[in-house]
């Protein structure tokens, strides 16, 4: 991975402007429809203003953490409850026969989930992607 991309992945975007209340709101909000019961999926959109494809998500990651879900919790928002609610039964587990699209990380991400920011290696398809030089 460059170090572009590594120094984007580590982007705080604490300045892009809020609603002085509008990510409390959110968080309440998240953390009440979770415990719900309504399945709670990660994902963000990409703008050509931000956040950079892949980097939104991390920080997504960490806002529903901070919100109340536990890091295994968010980990499923972001892999097999989007399988499950889409019906790609192909993906979000890690089963044999099933698509191989893994990332290796450095650290544990049950304990803290900014470790998904440490990437280490990437399988697409069962296929191990080359390393970019950093």
């Amino acid at each position: 991975m460059s170090e572009r991309s590594k120094a984007t992945l580590n982007r705080e975007f604490s300045d892009i402007p809020l609603h002085s209340t509008g990510a409390t709101n959110a968080s309440h909000a998240a953390l009440a429809l979770f415990r719900a019961g309504v399945p709670m999926l990660a994902g963000t959109d990409c703008t050509p203003f931000g956040p950079p494809h892949g980097a939104g998500l991390h920080h997504e990651l960490l806002t529903l953490t901070r919100a109340g879900l536990t890091a295994e919790q968010a980990l499923a928002a972001a892999t097999s409850v989007p399988a499950r609610c889409f019906g790609l039964t192909d993906r979000g587990r890690i089963t044999p026969g099933l698509r191989a699209d893994l990332l290796l990380v450095d650290g544990d991400p049950t304990r803290d989930i900014t470790a998904t920011r440490a990437i280490a290696d990437v399988w697409r398809r069962g296929v191990r992607q080359s390393q970019t030089p950093a």
